[in-house]
């Protein structure tokens, strides 16, 4: 069985760490080159960092935030955050990041995906997808930071963005994020066996039986863990003990 990877999960505001709930609410936690370090010395498999005011303000995330957390630590960085084109990738890989993240740009324009992956290859292109629980609990895609509800079944957007040139999925339970009651392992179960590619779980990681729960009942390949870490008292440590404990097969630190 292959590892499952703790992914941590960093949104940007300008040039600190926030964390909110459901999308709003923000608070500030920090910088992230210094949490990036912690984070590194800990063990973690990759940081997700993701500026959640990029797309509204017609931005991109600051290369300057990345060039520096690459500087300072180890650990892959996927980058995101108002990417809307090869030029907006190639900023970001020429600040250091190994992975571009790409949500609302490749749910309006989806040829985007398939651009970054000639590019750059599949495996640096990562999408991100955020759902929210609509009429009967089917799973709807929003894009704008949760604020635009996007036609088609979630499995159509999967299966489109793997077929374009996707590498690996972000899924994002937006009724989940932030809340720490747990991922939405029905989401996961659902998607995780349909789809060729890594699936990353993000929504909801509130304890370790949280994550035991996400890997043993679904398919996903990586967890991705915020303010579980930021404001709870838990490190990446003994998150990866527990679940080596449980059963759980993880890489060793």
């Amino acid at each position: 069985m292959a590892s499952k990877r703790l992914i941590l999960q960093f949104l940007l505001k300008g040039r600190r760490l926030v964390k909110g709930t459901r999308f709003k609410g923000f608070t500030d936690v920090g910088d992230p080159v210094a949490q990036a370090v912690i984070y590194d010395a800990q063990g973690a498999d990759e940081i997700v960092i993701v500026d959640v005011e990029a797309s509204r303000k017609g931005a991109v995330i600051d290369p300057n935030v990345i060039s520096a957390m690459t500087r300072q630590c180890r650990l892959p960085i996927a980058a995101g955050g108002g990417i809307r084109s090869v030029r907006d990738a190639r900023t970001c890989f020429h600040a250091g990041a190994d992975k571009i993240v790409v949500n609302t740009a490749a749910l309006l324009r989806p040829k985007l995906i398939r651009e970054l992956s000639e590019e750059f290859g599949a495996q640096s292109v990562m999408v991100s997808l955020d759902v929210k629980r609509g009429p009967g609990g089917l799973p709807v895609v929003l894009a704008c930071s949760g604020s635009k509800a996007v036609a088609g079944p979630l499995e159509e957007h999967l299966e489109r963005a793997v077929s374009l040139g996707a590498g690996e999925i972000l899924l994002t339970s937006i009724d989940r994020e932030g809340t720490l009651s747990g991922y939405d392992d029905g989401l996961y179960a659902r998607t995780a066996e349909k789809v060729t590619v890594p699936i990353i779980a993000s929504g909801g990681a509130g304890c370790y039986d949280d994550l035991v729960r996400l890997f043993q009942g679904t398919a996903v390949d990586a967890a991705a863990i915020g303010k579980m870490l930021f404001l709870r008292d838990y490190d990446v440590i003994r998150i990866r003990s527990y679940l080596r404990w449980k059963g759980v097969t993880v890489r060793d630190a």
